[in-house]
Order: C-alpha cells, then structure tokens, then sequence
C-alpha cells in the first residue's frame, strides 16, 4: 500500500494548493490554462513520491497492468477534471458538503484502484511509511478538515469565508490536538483534556472566533486520524 498512501499525499498537497478562493476565480477566467497546471502539478509530485515503485506495473483501475507514468498521467487527468467538476448544485440539501464529501472519495477510490499492492501482499502491513502517513494526516487534519467544515457550515447558515486568521487558527488547534495523540502511552488523554479545555475557554471568551461545531469536530476528527498514524508508527516497532 506503499504507493497508495504517496499518492495520497501527492492528492493532498495539490488540495493545499488548489483549494482555495484565489484559485477557484481564476480557474474560472482561465479554465484551459488551470486544467493544465493541475495535470501538471499532479503529475509531477506523484510522480516524485513514487518514484522507488516506478518499475513495477500499476493495475489501471485495477484492470490492466500498465507502465507507472500511464497511471500517473490517468490519475493526473483524472482530478484536474474531478476539480472542474465540482459543481454546487442549486436546491440540493446539503449541496456543498456532499459535492466536496463525493469529490474526495472519487479521487481516493481511483488511486486505490491504480496502487500496486504488491508490498502488501509480501508483508501484510496496509500502512506502511508511517512517516508519509503522518504527514498525510498532517495535511488532512488541518487543510481538508478546514474545507469540510467550511462546507457544512456553508450549507447550515450560508456563512462567509474564512479569514486567513480564522482559518490558521482552527487549522493549528486542530494540528495540537493531532500531535498530542501521537504521545506514548496513556499521557495523550491528559493533554488533550487540558487543550481541549484551553481552546472552549478561549472560545467562550471570544479570545478565538470559531465555531462550536469546529472545535468538536476537529477534536474528534483529528484524534481518529492521530490514532491511524500512531498504529502505523507502532507496526514498525
């Protein structure tokens, strides 16, 4: 699962670099030239990633065994057109977090389907590189956690963007709490407890502007993936 889990991360800083405001509007000026660069980023930092599995054949969607590159330029095309398709439907209930909730899951079922597991089956071990996981969490708990919440919120009350202090904010809060996780032994529960305890206190005194329903989540979501990285950590012992 080698592979899954670097293009996974290669699927995820591309998020970091393509999911935002900024780029949504001028993907929507210059949608040819964006499509481009998105293939290309993709591309390229999977490519990167993967590069020691490059010589072994990739099933293309689990179908055909093909050349590495061939997947690699799939798996390119295929988001630079899943991005352009993200399109909120008007009158659909929930219509943002189902569009983006699909999205992911499309994009992770298609390198699913296009990772050799060959690693797997000689050792048994579906997270391997625990460090590639780590920062796969990293970036989960902190970027794609931000857009989700954003999302639902959006969707409950049409509320605003983000601001750039808002969202470093909660996107840190949430990293502690990923990071406390990871301690040895049952003295993670103790600091989650007291951070947990800071950030509500901060929150009730308006010290930081977020939202309930951003606090508990990312607690809980970014324990549940602090838990994935720690079990990966722990099978290399």
């Amino acid at each position: 699962m080698s592979v899954f889990w670097r293009l996974t991360l290669a699927y995820y800083i591309c998020a970091v670099l393509f999911y935002n405001r900024t780029f949504f509007a001028w993907r929507d000026r210059r949608p040819v030239l964006a499509g481009l660069l998105q293939f290309a980023a993709y591309f390229v930092i999977g490519g990167m990633l993967t590069w020691a599995y490059r010589e072994l054949p990739w099933p293309l969607l689990g179908l055909w065994p093909v050349p590495a590159v061939v997947c690699l330029a799939a798996f390119a095309l295929f988001e630079a057109v899943n991005n352009k398709m993200m399109v909120y439907r008007t009158g659909q209930q929930f219509r943002y977090t189902l569009t983006f909730v699909t999205h992911d899951i499309l994009a992770l079922l298609f390198i699913l389907l296009c990772a050799p597991t060959r690693v797997l089956y000689e050792t048994g071990n579906i997270v391997a590189d625990p460090w590639v996981i780590f920062f796969v969490g990293v970036l989960v708990v902190t970027k794609m956690f931000s857009v989700f919440i954003f999302m639902v919120e959006q969707d409950l009350y049409g509320r605003d963007y983000p601001t750039i202090d808002e969202s470093f904010v909660t996107m840190l809060m949430r990293l502690i709490f990923y990071l406390i996780v990871l301690l040895p032994g049952w003295r993670w529960v103790l600091w989650f407890v007291v951070w947990l305890w800071a950030c509500r206190v901060a929150r009730r005194n308006r010290l930081l502007d977020f939202s309930r329903f951003a606090l508990y989540f990312g607690a809980v979501g970014a324990t549940a993936v602090g838990f994935l990285a720690k079990w990966s950590f722990y099978l290399q012992l």
